[in-house]
């Protein structure tokens, strides 16, 4: 659904678009990330979106949990005021799509986290794991970007041929990670111009991926919609007589 008539369910005033003053910095109060134009928001309270998360569905379902839909919610509902996201592990106050049956809480950034992804350290595509890649419950994984412990709850990026694996998060990080490294390093002209190559044809391919999910979660939506005005005119008549993923 389209933001639409400047109100948004999250806030109980109107959203304006706004400019980003020079040299503030805002956080975004659904993703939690720093805010870029386009955006909108209310100055009296402080509260303020992305364009892109003011749009994102209410309800989503999930390949990673098919047992119920996913509702989108502005705020956590434990007692805590916050949630730990199944996908990363890692804390989260805002936004979230979860399930209440099953305390099933995911970050709106890792829902749409694509199903593949290319990183400069690996020349495999790495596959998004829901469930951890080892059997055998004494296995240790260590991420091999940041070579930390990998939670076996959570969710990885993994190439099973080469055995390298990484966190969800080391692995969407990892393209501007490098590219803030390699602006600071001192690099003959041929190696620097190699290196921006590969970063582009990276962001390329992981940009086509999110795209794609974008695409079919909105396939899902208007399926959803095309379902439920065919259901409305069965009912009418006689009585007589689809899924993100």
């Amino acid at each position: 659904m389209k933001f639409q008539d400047n109100q948004h369910f999250s806030h109980k005033h109107i959203l304006n678009a706004l400019k980003l003053d020079i040299g503030k910095k805002i956080d975004c109060d659904a993703c939690e990330n720093p805010i870029t134009e386009p955006f909108h928001g209310c100055y009296s309270c402080n509260y303020y979106l992305h364009d892109q998360c003011l749009n994102i569905p209410r309800s989503l379902q999930h390949i990673c949990h098919p047992s119920h839909p996913l509702t989108l919610l502005p705020n956590p509902t434990y007692s805590s005021r916050s949630f730990s996201c199944n996908a990363c592990g890692s804390e989260g106050n805002a936004f979230s799509f979860s399930c209440a049956h099953c305390e099933f809480d995911l970050h709106i950034h890792c829902a749409k986290l694509p199903a593949k992804i290319l990183i400069d350290k690996h020349p495999h595509e790495l596959n998004l794991l829901f469930n951890f890649p080892y059997k055998d419950e004494n296995v240790v994984f260590v991420c091999d970007e940041c070579h930390g412990t990998v939670n076996r709850n959570n969710w990885v990026y993994y190439c099973s041929h080469c055995d390298f694996g990484t966190h969800s998060n080391c692995a969407t990080g990892n393209v501007t990670q490098k590219e803030e490294a390699n602006s600071s390093q001192s690099c003959n002209e041929y190696l620097m111009e190699s290196t921006a190559h590969k970063v582009e044809e990276i962001k390329a391919y992981n940009e086509a991926q999110e795209k794609l999910m974008a695409v079919t979660l909105e396939a899902q939506l208007n399926a959803k919609g095309r379902k439920a005005i065919l259901d409305s005119i069965d009912d009418s008549e006689s009585h007589r007589r689809y899924y993100y993923y």
